[in-house]
């Protein structure tokens, strides 16, 4: 087990950790944006540059494995320097779109540029333009002049869904991310490649305008598509409604969990939360009288009751909501299978839930 100093504090660690996740463990934050830990390092980005006491060049924190009695420099002139130079290259051909971007108030090159830019710009020549606003697929949304080719949603779909979608084109600054011939991004897991971009390149065609992330609340929960149980945060809107025309969840996002998803969330379970702020959706039990009325569980209740003695258990059937959580539907069967011996349970999705076509 190595044990190292970074930025004057000892850590022991697990053979092949790198050096970007020995300083995480200390809450050192080292600047990156091609690393992901569950992708395959490529060390292109060159932000994580690091400096290793005995040697005399800079090193790259993703790739750079922790050796024990290694100490490393987080924060020194010479590595400041270079991470400034580095944010000058990313931003030479960046549109100033911050201002219309989707990704402004959680974009790392925004994020990065406060902490580790605000350099005097030399760039006299015009901008590289590139495609922007194309669809990749039915969720996500490409500007090609955002993109700082780290490679991040490439391979995702190479390593992670395996379906190879992406690729890089082109070369020199004229490098821009696509789609092979023939393919659409369309993979059931595609809309984590918005979650993983780091910039505004890539962003989602179900949440893009609806509002700025920072009116947003994220409540922690669990996803209810299906019995998996998939850890997910889910941002509210309840600071500007008028934006979302009444709707309450603006988006749901994947919540890391080791154990269960990882990182991702598929797109049935993203895009399938519609039915929260449905207008159509039934918020009170309702009883037949002239039509459906409203009525409160405990008018209803009584009167379910005794429309149920007339039948024998085997005549009653019961439709319960695919929406339910699986505690919800174990309670369901034990009320109605085990007590009261109901043998007809069913419940399924509907096939015009959006997200499940």
């Amino acid at each position: 087990m190595p044990t190292l100093t970074v930025d004057g504090r000892e850590i022991t660690v697990e053979p092949g950790c790198n050096l970007i996740e020995a300083a995480r463990r200390l809450g050192i934050e080292v600047p990156h944006y091609c690393y992901h830990p569950a992708l395959t390092v490529v060390g292109q980005c060159r932000l994580c540059m690091v400096e290793l006491e005995g040697q005399g060049k800079l090193q790259i924190g993703c790739y750079t494995r922790a050796a024990d009695g290694m100490v490393v420099h987080t924060r020194t002139p010479k590595v400041l320097e270079t991470r400034q130079a580095i944010m000058e290259f990313h931003l030479i051909n960046h549109p100033l779109d911050c201002p219309v971007c989707d990704q402004s108030g959680e974009c790392w090159l925004q994020i990065y540029y406060m902490q580790h830019g605000l350099y005097e710009p030399r760039m006299v020549e015009d901008k590289v333009r590139k495609p922007k606003a194309v669809p990749l697929g039915p969720h996500v949304i490409l500007d090609a002049e955002r993109c700082i080719l780290c490679s991040r949603c490439t391979r995702f779909c190479d390593e992670v869904t395996g379906t190879g979608e992406l690729g890089i084109f082109n070369r020199g600054d004229h490098s821009e991310i696509g789609l092979f011939p023939g393919t659409v991004l369309d993979n059931p897991y595609s809309g984590n490649v918005v979650d993983i971009c780091p910039v505004g390149a890539l962003t989602d065609r179900d949440f893009r305008f609806r509002v700025r992330v920072w009116y947003l609340d994220r409540t922690r929960s669990v996803c209810p598509g299906c019995s998996r149980g998939c850890n997910i945060e889910i941002h509210t809107n309840t600071r500007r409604p008028h934006q979302s025309k009444g709707a309450r969840v603006a988006r749901l996002k994947p919540r890391f969990n080791a154990e269960v998803n990882r990182w991702w969330l598929c797109d049935e379970g993203r895009y399938g939360f519609h039915f929260i702020d449905a207008p159509d959706r039934l918020l009170d039990p309702q009883l037949r009288e002239d039509g459906y009325r409203p009525r409160r569980w405990e008018e209803v209740l009584p009167v379910l009751a005794e429309r149920l003695r007339g039948y024998r258990p085997e005549e009653c059937g019961v439709l319960l909501s695919p929406q339910l959580a699986n505690e919800e539907l174990y309670l369901a069967r034990r009320l109605f299978a085990e007590t009261l011996g109901w043998p007809h349970l069913d419940f399924r999705v509907p096939p015009r839930a959006p997200g499940y076509e």
